[in-house]
């Protein structure tokens, strides 16, 4: 496998706190790569960083062998890079439907002047884009919901409009922030099963924070564990569970000695 996306001594400063120190990563292509930490380790930091939304402090972004560092979030976005977020970033006065083809929008090529003239190009484009979201909502479940406000739809289902939207743009990867965030059991079942559909069947490529570890370890080709802002931990997830560094972040220091004394 290729490798699709690197991260290299990223650093990323706020004021005084650094959020990201040194932090080296790499995804390839095909692969779904686990991100994951405790509360404020610097995950979506990074997803930020790496979609331009916050410029980096030092080091580098590499995507398909072009350095995407000093790029604008929509030049990202057009090289085929999607998101979700861990708060829901949905258009509460639009429909489904609508909130997903604006996904699909960064496909577009008729320009705003043919927008404005309502131009053939333009209505071809349109037609498309519906036709694009239309696809993707046929295959989280949501065409018979897809008129409704999205204010109406239950949490779970607007996690899914979400992932339709990010999809909707035709990505080659995918960085899903918290997926399962406010899903029932069933529902973050039925999700993981579809993350590895979009992979096997899609070939995107995936990186994922998710604290849910029954979605992340059925999943994960590879795990990458931050702790206040630097990578304590990479490797398969047979390994993760047992690093003493990685249990000592979730559980505490004095778990682990207690444990290391019986």
């Amino acid at each position: 496998m290729k490798d699709l996306l690197i991260v290299k001594s990223v650093t990323k400063v706020f004021g005084g706190l650094i959020a990201l120190n040194n932090v080296d990563m790499v995804l390839r292509e095909g692969q779904i790569l686990g991100l994951i930490g405790p509360n404020g380790a610097g995950k979506t930091t990074l997803f930020n960083c790496i979609l331009s939304t916050f410029p980096v402090s030092s080091g580098r972004i590499y995507y398909r062998g072009k350095d995407i560092t000093e790029l604008k979030p929509p030049e990202i976005a057009r090289l085929g890079i999607s998101r979700t977020f861990q708060l829901l970033q949905l258009f509460g006065g639009m429909t489904v439907l609508d909130n997903v083809m604006i996904g699909a929008h960064v496909l577009g090529h008729a320009g705003a002047v043919a927008a404005v003239v309502n131009s053939r190009n333009t209505k071809k484009e349109e037609k498309k884009i519906r036709e694009t979201a239309l696809y993707y909502l046929d295959l989280l479940n949501l065409t018979d919901k897809r008129d409704l406000n999205v204010k109406l739809l239950s949490y779970g289902d607007q996690r899914r409009v979400e992932i339709a939207r990010a999809l909707a743009s035709d990505p080659d990867l995918i960085l899903l922030d918290e997926p399962a965030a406010g899903m029932n059991i069933r529902e973050s079942i039925d999700l993981t099963e579809f993350i590895l559909w979009i992979r096997n069947e899609l070939k995107k490529s995936i990186l994922i924070i998710e604290h849910n570890m029954r979605v992340i370890m059925p999943i994960a080709d590879h795990i990458v564990v931050l702790n206040q802002g630097e990578k304590i931990f990479e490797g398969n997830k047979h390994n993760v569970q047992s690093s003493p560094e990685v249990v000592e972040a979730y559980l505490g220091k004095d778990y682990v000695q207690k444990m290391q004394m019986e």
